[in-house]
């Protein structure tokens, strides 16, 4: 006798069954857009704020390894402006970094390579990321000890806040994150963590 295979009727989903999952799976997305954006906004300031502080540290090795002053300038409109710049120039004078032509002689160069931060160089041009103060500067590295030399405005070693980042949306003490780089005369950098900021970049010290 043979057996006849028993058909089990296939079930699909009821649309009741398919709206719940479209509820459900737009409810994860809206939770993790907003989430990873601040996940994206924090890995940008980090990296800004630590890419400065290298570009930086380097001129001061720079300066101890060539065995004469490196002098590092900055020029910023204010504001949440894009259009701020960093550089670095062999010697004791200050170089332009608002200058993109290599030829004239205040161009940022150390032995003919460009020593130029923008901000398209660490984020997009539209993300408010940074603010200098003072806004146009500059100091030199002392050749013998690496310490500061040369100081054009004396902000730059006061005891707060020399160049601060901080994440896109928001405005004051909403943004989620901050850092703030300071630098005092013997030519030590740090970065720190603002706690005003409704969320803290873990790894630094408060400021």
């Amino acid at each position: 006798m043979s057996r006849i295979g028993t058909r089990f009727p296939y079930r699909g989903f009821t649309l009741v069954e398919l709206m719940i999952t479209v509820i459900i799976v737009s409810i994860g997305v809206a939770l993790a857009v907003p989430a990873w954006d601040r996940l994206v906004q924090k890995r940008k300031v980090t990296s800004a704020a630590e890419e400065i502080v290298s570009f930086i540290s380097n001129a001061q090795s720079e300066a101890v390894k060539r065995g004469e002053q490196v002098t590092v300038s900055w020029n910023s409109p204010g504001g949440h402006n894009p259009d701020w710049c960093i550089g670095a120039m062999a010697g004791g004078d200050a170089c332009d970094c608002t200058e993109t032509d290599d030829t004239q002689s205040d161009f940022c160069a150390v032995d003919g390579l460009e020593r130029r931060i923008v901000q398209t160089d660490l984020v997009e041009a539209n993300f408010q990321l940074m603010h200098m103060r003072p806004k146009i500067a500059s100091f030199a590295f002392d050749p013998v000890r690496g310490i500061l030399t040369d100081i054009s405005n004396a902000e730059i070693v006061d005891n707060d806040w020399l160049f601060y980042m901080h994440s896109n949306d928001g405005s004051g003490g909403t943004r989620d994150y901050e850092l703030q780089i300071w630098l005092n005369v013997t030519g030590r950098l740090t970065i720190c963590a603002d706690d005003d900021r409704r969320s803290l970049i873990g790894g630094y010290r408060i400021c």
